[in-house]
């Protein structure tokens, strides 16, 4: 059995974040990479298209683990304190991992991000719930 629970991360912090992912992916060490990405693939003789295709799924992988951070960032702590209530160790910390993981998010029209997170117990669903 799932136990649903959902929070928002606000608009601003939405907004702050994709100016970030943004940043990153334009701007120095990224933009290296994806400018040394590209020469690589231009030397090994892959066509444009394809090398269109292979820096757009790097860059969507690379959101997505930067959208990973952020909502481990906001939300973390509050799944800790709900998950540690009943679990200890490496199975606390695996069942962390995995809420933070299949956590799914869908961007609301005012910019902010509802969160679907999915508990395997009651109890920690009532305390993530409860949490601010």
């Amino acid at each position: 059995m799932s136990i649903t629970v959902q929070k928002t991360i606000p608009a601003a912090r939405m907004r702050q974040f994709h100016q970030m992912v943004n940043r990153w992916l334009e701007e120095g060490p990224i933009k290296l990479a994806t400018n040394a990405t590209i020469t690589a693939l231009e030397n090994a003789g892959i066509p444009k298209d394809e090398q269109v295709a292979i820096i757009e799924d790097r860059d969507i992988i690379m959101k997505h683990n930067m959208r990973l951070g952020l909502i481990s960032e906001v939300f973390a702590p509050a799944i800790e304190k709900a998950v540690k209530s009943s679990r200890s160790g490496s199975e606390a910390q695996d069942e962390i991992a995995r809420l933070i993981v299949t956590a799914v998010g869908i961007q609301q029209g005012d910019d902010s991000e509802l969160v679907t997170f999915n508990f395997m117990e009651q109890s920690e669903a009532d305390a993530f719930k409860a949490s601010s």
